[in-house]
């Protein structure tokens, strides 16, 4: 009788370990494109937030009375984003509430359009 040593790995089980291998590099690139692709990409992000934000609470201290008409508004951090425009929306959300909706946008890397939106509600008799 005689008993055959085998050394090594079968064709099957290299076949699997590469698959199983080209899966996580396949998944792993995958993850990666959706991380941001600079840190400008965080900045100006960063910097719309900051506009919204501000006009939300320039917005808020006004009040119900003092709110504007939908439409663009300025800022000077508008300069500092590729194509940088920003808009106030304002709709009645109930009969003492109004929604405002202010949204920034801006052209980031590859010419894609970015943009954020904050809403905040306005009741007539304080803010929300």
């Amino acid at each position: 009788m005689t008993t055959r040593l085998t050394r090594g790995f079968s064709l099957i089980e290299v076949t699997v370990a590469v698959a199983i291998i080209g899966t996580m590099i396949v998944a792993t690139s995958a993850l990666l494109q959706r991380l941001p692709v600079s840190g400008r990409e965080v900045r100006d992000q960063d910097i719309a937030l900051k506009i919204a934000r501000n006009e939300i609470e320039v917005l808020r201290a006004g009040g119900y009375d003092a709110l504007p008409a939908s439409g663009a508004f300025a800022n000077s951090l508008l300069s500092s984003l590729a194509s940088g425009s920003a808009s106030v929306t304002i709709a009645v959300y109930d009969p003492k509430t109004k929604r405002a909706d202010v949204a920034v946008s801006w052209t980031g890397t590859g010419s894609v359009t970015r943009s954020v939106l904050l809403t905040t509600l306005i009741a007539q008799n304080s803010g929300l």
